[in-house]
Parts: C-alpha cells; sequence; structure tokens
C-alpha cells in the first residue's frame, strides 16, 4: 500500500512532530515575501505560515493530500496547496523564500531527479530570494540493520479511534543509494495486514554540495539541527540556506 494515498493516517502519524515547524516558520518570517514549499503534504508545515499572514504555496504530487491539505488551509484565503511533481514544475511566478522541509528532498532518487528539482527551484527564486532544503544525515546503523526485523518507528498515537503504533523494516541498496522502507501499522496492539511500502534516497552532504552547485545555486549556510548550529560531523540534520548565483 502506498501511504501517500492516505493522509488521515499520515497526519496522526506526524501529529506529535513539530520540531521543524518553528525553524521553518523562523526563517519564513525572517525572509518575508511569497512562500512556495515542496512536497508540501496535508499542510502541516504551511499552516504556520497562512496564520501569520504570508502568501503560501504549496505544491504536492499526491492528489489525496491536494485535497486534505486545502481542507486544512480553508480558512485562509492566503493559502493553497495545488498539484504537481517537485522534480520538474513551472508555476510562470517568483517565490520570495522556497524550502523543502521533513527529508521530502529524499524523494528525489536520482542525480537527476535531484539535480532538475534544484534547478526548478532556481527558476522559482527571486534575485534575492532563499531556497531551504531540510534532509537528515545517513546513518549506516539505521541503514544496515537486521534483515526483516521490526524497529519501532515512534511513539504511540490515535487514528480512527484506536492507540497505534508504527514498526518499520528496511532494505538498503548500496548502488542507488536507495533505502526501501515498510512501515506496518499496529492498532491496538494488533497488526494491520497491509503493510505500506515507500523509498528514500540517501544523499550525505558532499552530493548534497555537489548537486546544488550543479544546479546553479549557492550555499549561503548549513545548519546541522532546528535551532540554527552549523553542521558539524556530530550532526543529524542537514540543511542548506541557498540562493542564486550572481
Amino acid at each position: 500500500m502506498n501511504i501517500y494515498t492516505n493522509p488521515n493516517l499520515y497526519d496522526a502519524i506526524h501529529r506529535q512532530y513539530s520540531a521543524d515547524i518553528d525553524f521553518i516558520s523562523y526563517w519564513a518570517k525572517r525572509i518575508s515575501g511569497t512562500v512556495l514549499e515542496l512536497a508540501a503534504g496535508t499542510g502541516r508545515l504551511g499552516l504556520p505560515l497562512v496564520e501569520v499572514g504570508l502568501d503560501y504555496t504549496g505544491l504536492e504530487l499526491s492528489p489525496e493530500f491536494v485535497k486534505t491539505g486545502n481542507e486544512n488551509l480553508s480558512s485562509f484565503p492566503n493559502g493553497n496547496i495545488i498539484h504537481g511533481d517537485m522534480r520538474s514544475f513551472n508555476l510562470e511566478r517568483q517565490f520570495q523564500f522556497v524550502f523543502i522541509g521533513f527529508n521530502s528532498f529524499l524523494h528525489n532518487y536520482t542525480d537527476d531527479d535531484a539535480i532538475s528539482c534544484l534547478k526548478s527551484v532556481r527558476q522559482h527564486l527571486k534575485t534575492d530570494g532563499r531556497f531551504l532544503v531540510s534532509v537528515f544525515i545517513p546513518d549506516p546503523s539505521f541503514l544496515y540493520r537486521e534483515t526483516d526485523k521490526l524497529y519501532p518507528v515512534l511513539e504511540e498515537f490515535e487514528y480512527s479511534g484506536h492507540i497505534c503504533s508504527i514498526k518499520e523494516t528496511n532494505r538498503y541498496d548500496e548502488e542507488t543509494e536507495i533505502n526501501h522502507l515498510t512501515w506496518y501499522l499496529f492498532r491496538d496492539e494488533k497488526q494491520d495486514p497491509n503493510p505500506y511500502h515507500f523509498d528514500l534516497r540517501m544523499f550525505y552532504p558532499d552530493t548534497m554540495d555537489r548537486l546544488i552547485s550543479d544546479a546553479g545555486l549557492t550555499i549561503y549556510d548549513k545548519f546541522g539541527d532546528y535551532e540554527n548550529n552549523p553542521l558539524s560531523e556530530e550532526s543529524n540534520l542537514q540543511i542548506y540556506l541557498c540562493g542564486l548565483n550572481h
């Protein structure tokens, strides 16, 4: 099954996650102006931005997520989510702040996909605009786990009247650098019969540096967490603040 066709479950899983909201909101308000989010999901990061009056557009590949996202933003005339693919898009306008949050960039499975995405970002940035992308740094202890062993993903959450949890397995392909994940939903400790499959491309910092440069963007700053601390060898995240080459 595809978890990106089930927005209610996706929202229930991520309802507890808020670590990145203040960070994204800080940069959106600091940069100000029009905002474009790629892989916008159901508007989890977009809602706080429209609440403070920013002009927000989200781009999302899943039709189900687009529908739910616009329902979530329906009280605000300054926000909407449209259907589109972050790997290649043309909205015929430019934005002051473009961002890809919460590891969504990892759905670019090849270097060509990633560069195409970044070139589309470049096309949509105003001259003095900024682009922010946040992904985790690949962790060997996560990639090379025991095959077929179930690992807990997050704390218990409520979904559809049940107390639920998620456990996962993964298989990492070193050649493609794609991590193939399978999520298993447990409702009241009983496992659902249909698992959810999805893939994430692992990007290491040196690869991100190269891809961003090849797409014609300049890296202005690198952060290693949501507290704006510099990227270091101890960081779990790699966050890039970029702009146009001048």
